[in-house]
């Protein structure tokens, strides 16, 4: 179909996106061949819709006939040629062959209307084959055997299609999540409109049991929402005021207003929906191969066929009888069962609709591919390097370790530093008053020394939080403190020193060990990645080397590399990729994108999912490490499926194809008809799609 809207005057390009059935069209404006283009679709025999009309010719109603006329064709053309046989056994054969040639025609419409499309636009495709060989078929009088062929080509056409409109209809609702009218908070009170009608910045009210139209921020009450259309989490996750959520979740419990921070046209799930739609029709390199082979291949056949068909009576000596007119005709019957058990049905359709199961398949859990090719080559990696800071870590400071260095105890050491900080906009402010609960006394005097430490009144009493250096300022860094603070430094934590008292009586009460918090899914993301076949995981980390350590030795990660700048990382991943073959890297989409574009495959954390979606060869939209096992795995099970649907692709057409072309019968071995080639084409390709659809159910 693209061949031949190509083909039409003012078109620059034109490709069929097989995963949405879109058809993407560039043109020159001052020709404008659009009319021109919806003519050539709906003369070939399909439906189209227009996906934005603005500006556009007038569309042709689809009609209920139209969007089901495969499926009654299929059905009437099935009745006539049960008719036609029913009725071989009368005297005459009029009425027999009136059937056979009313199925032919009914079953056969279609293909007789894409053939020649096809051979307007210069292409020959399995619907030339088809015609050939059915009207072939009935000049030697054969209308049984034709309309037998026709028939069977259209169910075999007709399940395939439908299997794959499964799989596509997996986007479509995966878009329709998004519901479509949405409640906007006005000065005279909330009103319902298109969601395409909020502004970005409005604020719409979600009710407890709806979902979320727009993407925003929660801006008031508390809830818990289901994200799994997002980000594959299968348990609701909590959120609060200043908290992101996406359009098409749904809010489990709680009433929320959200402050829209995206349009409707760009919400993430629109986003994703757009990018999935994009790889589905993106090729493997497989598949291109696959796409080539078929230009080259259906010549070659029918070249072959009329070889069969011209030169086959020359081999009468071979065989007493097959000369003169009945020989001609005898090689002419093998000539057309030739073209029919040689369509490349199950060949063309054995890459594209594994890439699109699985692409689907993934998208479900969480994990968006980008293309076929990304697909492809994520099978062979064979090392995955990770970024640490928020990818491996949470990519937010947390106290680790609390140590009482007086006669305080370590509780009171906490509630201390958290009712100091609390008034502090240090970055590690947050993590001390997360750690504990503030001193329930009064706080007054606070000094805050930039870059080095913060101090109060806590009671009457001052309180200083800060580094070493700032506690050596305040002169109370005695050996014991110092030899304590080296030993947290050299698990990779930055110290924060609690002091008491004023002038000569400060005194060191307690050490604050903070670092950054380690997923709670990435130990068990690197044991399930080496037992699931990847023998090198490795940390990529421009932190320092004891961080390093600390969090290799967290994760069960044996090989780090510390201190490295982006192009540092890109350096390694190429000396990673020397000694162990196809790198993957692992980050946060952000300070990681020159290592993820040198990569040969890029996984993006999708946390911060804005840029996160725009950098990686494969995004994880729920910022899940496992899902990085869930993409390699998947990928090795969509090329083993691929590979079983060459073979038997390849292995049916070796097999059969001789024995089509009557090369075996020379030697009184055994033969084919049309009719028995029909079904063994048929069944070929359904076999194939349904091996293909299995990914569906893909468990990783």
């Amino acid at each position: 179909m693209a061949a031949s809207v190509r083909q039409i005057p003012g078109v620059v390009s034109a490709d069929v996106n097989f995963a949405s059935g879109l058809l993407l069209m560039e043109y020159d404006p001052e020709t404008d061949p659009r009319a021109a283009a919806v003519a050539t679709v709906v003369g070939a025999g399909h439906g189209i819709e227009a996906v934005d009309s603005e500006g556009g010719p007038p569309l042709p109603a689809v009609s209920w006939w139209v969007k089901n006329r495969t499926e009654i064709r299929v059905g009437i053309a099935s009745i006539l040629l049960a008719l036609g046989w029913l009725l071989g056994g009368l005297p005459s054969e009029v009425p027999s062959v009136a059937a056979f040639a009313l199925a032919i025609i009914v079953g056969g419409s279609l293909v007789w209307r894409r053939a020649v499309t096809s051979l307007m636009a210069r292409t020959l495709d399995m619907n030339v084959l088809m015609t050939l060989a059915v009207s072939g078929a009935a000049a030697l009088g054969e209308w049984g055997e034709g309309a037998t062929v026709i028939v069977l080509f259209a169910l075999g056409g007709m399940l395939e299609s439908r299997s794959v409109a499964r799989t596509r209809r997996s986007i479509g609702e995966l878009m329709s999540l998004a519901p479509e009218r949405a409640r906007l908070r006005m000065d005279e009170g909330e009103i319902e409109v298109a969601p395409a009608d909020v502004p970005v910045g409005g604020t719409i009210v979600v009710r407890p049991g709806e979902r979320v139209p727009l993407d925003g921020v929660v801006a008031e009450g508390v809830s818990a929402f289901d994200e799994s259309p997002i980000t594959g989490e299968s348990l609701p996750v909590d959120k609060r005021s200043g908290d992101t959520v996406y359009a098409g979740t749904l809010n489990t419990s709680g009433l929320v207003a959200i402050v829209t921070t995206a349009p409707a046209a760009e919400t993430t799930i629109a986003r994703i929906v757009h990018l999935v739609e994009a790889a589905q029709a993106s090729r493997a390199p497989v598949q291109r191969f696959v796409d080539r082979f078929s230009r080259v291949y259906t010549p070659i056949v029918m070249v072959a066929a009329a070889a069969v068909a011209i030169g086959g009576p020359f081999l009468g000596g071979l065989s007493p009888g097959w000369v003169g007119i009945e020989g001609w005709r005898e090689w002419v019957y093998r000539a057309l069962t030739l073209l029919v058990i040689s369509c490349p049905c199950a060949l063309v359709v054995s890459t594209p609709v594994a890439i699109v199961s699985a692409i689907a398949r993934a998208t479900r859990d969480g994990v968006l591919v980008k293309g076929g090719a990304f697909l492809e080559r994520a099978a062979h990696v064979g090392v995955v390097a990770f970024d640490k800071t928020g990818t491996l870590t949470e990519g937010r400071p947390v106290v680790i370790e609390t140590i009482a260095l007086g006669h305080e105890p370590v509780e009171r050491v906490a509630s201390l530093a958290a009712a100091v900080e609390a008034h502090s906009n240090h970055p590690l402010a947050a993590a001390v008053t997360a750690a504990a609960a503030p001193a329930s006394e009064a706080v007054s005097g606070v000094v805050e020394t930039p870059g080095q430490g913060v101090s109060a009144q806590v009671d009457g009493v001052r309180v200083s939080v800060g580094s070493a250096a700032y506690a050596g300022e305040l002169g109370v860094m005695s050996g014991e403190t110092e030899a304590a603070v080296r030993a947290l430094e050299e698990r990779g934590l930055t110290v924060l020193v609690v002091a008491t008292g004023d002038g000569s009586d400060t005194r060191a009460t307690g050490l604050l060990g903070v670092a950054d918090a380690v997923r709670s899914d990435a130990s068990r993301a690197v044991t399930d990645l080496r037992l699931g076949g990847v023998a090198h995981v490795v940390m990529l980390t421009g932190d320092n080397p004891a961080a390093a350590a600390r969090v290799a030795e967290m994760t069960g990660i044996s090989e780090y590399r510390a201190r490295l700048l982006p192009e540092g990382k890109t350096d390694a991943v190429g000396e990673l990729r020397e000694a162990y073959g196809p790198v993957a890297v692992v980050g946060d989409g952000i300070n990681d994108a020159p290592a993820l574009a040198a990569a040969d495959l890029g996984v993006a954390m999708g946390t911060g999912i804005d840029v996160a979606i725009e950098s990686g060869d494969v995004v994880l939209t729920g910022g899940k490490l496992p899902g990085v096992l869930t993409a390699l795995r998947l990928s090795r099970a969509t090329v083993r499926n691929i590979k079983q649907n060459l073979f038997w692709a390849f292995a049916y057409n070796v097999l059969l194809i001789p024995l089509a072309a009557g090369v075996l019968h020379i030697w009184g071995g055994p033969t084919l008809n049309p009719m028995i080639a029909g079904g063994a084409m048929a069944a070929s390709s359904v076999s194939v799609v349904s091996n293909a659809l299995r990914l569906r159910w893909f468990k990783g």
